[in-house]
């Protein structure tokens, strides 16, 4: 009779260790396979913010408290979004039976992009609060005029408001407004982690830090400006723009007593009363031209294509929707979005340009 004890049966047989799917193995084995040209990539990028972190901390007089608490308080945003990221994408891979180290060698560039983004904000702040601040508001009143021509001598909001300008188009746009933030740090932790082309994945990241840059950096030192809502308060008087703030406050009293609450009234007192007051808070600060929310609702929709086109287009309609809000909620001149995404969109051109010596390498490796 032939033994079929277990023993008997197994004795001979090999079974060869595998490392469980979520093991602390698997990932440093992620960590430490980066190709060498992404791993620059990646290192350079956080180096490239620290270092103006530090410049910066000795050019002004944020307290290095203060600066932990502000990274503190945006490092949450994409690590969670992280987190959920990495779910999604190992889900979908294991319901369609792919590699599973395909997800593992995203991990480098998710946790990259997620400390760099989380540096970003809190770095890009004390410029905005400090440096910036020293420059003034000298456009303001070029950009209103430039606002009034091309809009046949009318202020642009005053014709949205004319069109839409209902409580709940109110809250709509004050919601689409407020989300953008959400929106700003997952979508470049979502691009490492979903983007299969090494050179577009750099470049998205990229230019994310660029728009920050050059174009909430570098181009609103140029063309200093507060914009619509503050121009009575620290620019001088003007009718229009006072009529503006009236409406908008107008507007919160009514959503109250609709049962919502805008951001909007409470972002624009708290705003000015941090630029008054002189303390430095991540994500405070007053800067019209070039529009980075239009600029980064811009760099949303190229990354929305990069994906899928339906992504894409539902991204184009929701950067027309900041641009529109920006304008009707007080925050920009309608030439603020314009020029914020015309720029970002040259900017993605050029990192085209920028990324074509590396293309071929980063995608061998």
């Amino acid at each position: 009779m032939t033994d079929l004890h277990r023993s008997s049966v197994l004795q001979n047989v090999q079974i060869e260790p595998t490392l469980p799917r979520f093991s602390a193995a698997r990932l440093l084995r992620a960590l430490l396979t980066v190709p060498a040209l992404e791993a620059s990539f990646l290192l350079s990028l956080l180096g490239f913010v620290a270092l103006a972190g530090m410049l910066l901390f000795i050019l002004t007089p944020v307290p290095l408290p203060a600066i932990g608490v502000g990274i503190s308080a945006y490092a949450f945003l994409p690590l969670i979004t992280g987190s959920v990221v990495w779910m999604l994408v190992t889900g979908v891979e294991r319901a369609f039976g792919i590699d599973e180290d395909a997800v593992h060698a995203r991990l480098p560039w998710m946790l990259g992009t997620a400390m760099a983004t989380s540096l970003a904000i809190p770095v890009y702040g004390m410029f905005k609060q400090y440096i910036l601040k020293a420059q003034g508001f000298p456009f303001d009143p070029a950009l209103a005029a430039v606002d009034r021509f091309l809009f046949a001598g009318q202020d642009p909001w005053v014709i949205l408001h004319g069109l839409f300008g209902s409580v709940w188009f109110t809250i709509l746009v004050d919601r689409a407004y407020t989300i953008w933030a959400v929106i700003l740090m997952a979508c470049p932790v979502i691009w490492a982690a979903i983007v299969k082309d090494p050179a577009v994945r750099a470049r998205l990241i990229g230019c994310w830090i660029g728009v920050w840059l050059l174009i909430g950096g570098v181009a609103a030192w140029l063309l200093a400006s507060a914009g619509p809502m503050y121009y009575p308060h620290l620019v001088g008087p003007d009718h229009s723009f006072s009529m503006l703030h009236d409406r908008i406050v107008e507007l919160g009293q009514l959503a109250e007593l609709a049962g919502s609450k805008l951001a909007t009234p409470m972002g624009h007192v708290s705003l000015l009363n941090r630029y008054i007051q002189g303390i430095y808070v991540p994500g405070f600060g007053i800067s019209a031209m070039p529009s980075v929310h239009v600029a980064m609702a811009t760099l949303f929709a190229i990354g929305g294509f990069v994906m899928h086109r339906w992504i894409g287009w539902a991204m184009t309609a929701y950067a027309v929707l900041i641009w529109i809000g920006s304008i009707y909620l007080g925050w920009h001149y309608a030439t603020d979005g314009i020029v914020g995404a015309a720029m970002t969109i040259g900017l993605w051109k050029l990192s085209g340009k920028l990324a074509e010596p590396f293309e071929d390498r980063l995608r061998r490796s």
